[in-house]
């Protein structure tokens, strides 16, 4: 292959890849990227470790890039945007495209039409589906793509451009809430972008189609199907934290995303195991040639467990790729029971530990130990302003968070974070003030065991504790301290880590994996008071 493809085949995967803060990417999801677009072409393998660097002197590399608001690290990969000659022409000529493209009365034109002419080459070497995820990744919320409405005889994927029509998305995009948002503009991270709904995972993403109903005119399928279970299945439950999100409902979301992935997982062991042990493996998600069938771990007002049902792609609508196609969620005992019948056995629920022990705070161990670097320092926007103004002595220049922008913010929580760490007297009061707001969490603790609320991490794969910290009053909870337990009673350790803190919003969207944490101080509904 010649040093040219290379560079395009480089470039491309690089625009097909998840923009993090930063313009950073996660290497191997590029790496990853890149082999298949040279597999798509049948070209030889290319070592992508030696020629990213000798055809982009400029890279750069992060070896411990740490994903905000998650425990995550990875390596992670940056290229300079005027380095991307051929990225640069894309972009240039998608917007030369469009603009000569025959449209609608609402700006809609016929993406299929962009790979006859103009495109051609790019659509040819990365396929419709990576030349839309490239367009979403070069040009953010510019650009907006939905399922074409056949009975219309509409092309089966149209585009429209934002810039342009001066519309905004449907009222469940959470894009919409972003008033600093520039047209154009390359977006911080391009996984945050809806596929087919808001907050909907990759896994499941991949793994079926949400249509939307033919009585509904407008919307995401994803977004009505988790309406519907929600407001007319599930037993009652907020599901939202604001007002705002209520229509939205982030906490569902989240919570059935990353319960498929932990089935995904809990298979995978479990088919491991079984080709072991020689024996048929028990599955949680379960397929037969017609349908799909697995657990959401919710129940229904009389307590039966609902499941998803899922039907297989026959491969009629050429634009659905994934496997399975949604069906609706119920219980055993509705409309779906000759679908659930078919089955061996009907679909068990996720579970996160195997040691009960995991459940509850061993209050035999010492005090959690404290990383300030990582609290401080690395997550100092989690922490109440109240609290850290307390401690307040070098003279730092508060400024209203309410008039700046996000990029603005993260500037004003550097210098602060900085002024505390230059500070000792500043950083001694609120570390003083941290460990305090611990002891009495730790006495809560010993008082009541429930006060200790067991959450799922589900990158690590592992089971941790949350400890509530009331740090500005007494009287309310602000953050979340996440505790590992390392025990190991051969060699007499008996220890916990504070590995990091948690937003409210943050710990109740992992705790709520495991069970509804009702606890006294972690609600979805009140705030953080005690």
């Amino acid at each position: 292959m010649n040093e040219q493809k290379v560079k395009q085949l480089i470039e491309g995967a690089y625009a097909q890849t998840p923009t993090l803060p930063g313009f950073w990417l996660k290497y191997d999801e590029f790496r990853n990227r890149f082999n298949e677009l040279v597999s798509s072409q049948g070209e030889e393998v290319v070592d992508i470790d030696s020629e990213l660097p000798r055809l982009f002197p400029d890279v750069a590399f992060e070896e411990q890039y740490q994903l905000k608001g998650t425990d995550e690290i990875f390596r992670a990969i940056r290229l300079a945007p005027n380095k991307l000659s051929i990225t640069k022409d894309l972009r240039k000529k998608f917007e030369i495209k469009y603009g000569s493209a025959a449209k609608d009365n609402e700006g809609w034109a016929n993406f299929a039409a962009f790979g006859v002419d103009g495109l051609k080459e790019e659509c040819r070497e990365m396929g419709f589906d990576g030349l839309r995820h490239a367009v979403q990744c070069l040009f953010g919320k510019r650009f907006e793509f939905r399922v074409g409405d056949t009975s219309k005889h509409e092309a089966p994927v149209m585009v429209r451009d934002l810039k342009k029509v001066g519309q905004g998305q449907d009222v469940d995009d959470p894009r919409n809430d972003d008033k600093n948002y520039v047209p154009g503009r390359i977006p911080s991270a391009c996984v945050s972008s809806p596929k087919q709904g808001s907050y909907i995972g990759d896994e499941i993403d991949k793994y079926a189609y949400f249509p939307r109903p033919k009585n509904i005119e407008r919307g995401f399928g994803w977004d009505i199907a988790i309406n519907e279970l929600a407001t007319n299945v599930a037993l009652d439950e907020r599901w939202y934290y604001h007002e705002k999100d209520r229509i939205t409902k982030p906490i569902l979301k989240n919570y059935l995303s990353y319960t498929f992935e932990r089935l995904l997982y809990e298979d995978e062991q479990e088919l491991i195991l079984a080709e072991k042990e020689n024996r048929k493996p028990h599955k949680k998600i379960l397929e037969n040639s017609n349908y799909s069938v697995w657990n959401t771990g919710l129940v229904d007002s009389i307590y039966d467990p609902i499941f998803a049902f899922f039907k297989r792609n026959n491969g009629s609508n050429p634009n659905v790729k994934q496997p399975w196609i949604f069906l609706a969620f119920g219980t055993a005992n509705s409309y779906y029971q000759n679908i659930i019948s078919d089955f061996p056995y009907r679909p068990e629920r996720a579970e996160y530990f195997t040691n009960p022990t995991d459940l509850f705070f061993d209050c035999r161990a010492g005090e959690p130990t404290l990383n300030w670097k990582h609290f401080i320092k690395d997550n100092i926007e989690r922490l109440p302003l109240g609290f850290i103004k307390k401690g307040a002595t070098s003279g730092f220049v508060f400024e209203d968070l309410d008039e700046m922008s996000p990029v603005e913010k993260k500037s004003f929580y550097k210098k602060l974070a900085q002024a505390i760490f230059d500070d000792d007297d500043w950083l001694l009061m609120l570390t003083t003030r941290f460990r305090n707001a611990l002891d009495i969490s730790l006495s809560r603790v010993a008082w009541n065991y429930k006060t200790a609320i067991p959450v799922y991490y589900v990158e690590g794969k592992t089971m941790s504790l949350l400890l509530p910290l009331a740090l500005e009053n007494r009287g309310t909870i602000d953050v979340a301290l996440v505790c590992e337990h390392k025990y190991n009673p051969e060699e007499g350790v008996n220890n916990y880590v504070g590995r990091t803190i948690f937003t409210l919003e943050m710990a109740y969207n992992n705790a709520r994996l495991i069970t509804r944490p009702d606890s006294d101080w972690l609600m979805a509904d009140m705030g953080g008071r005690i």
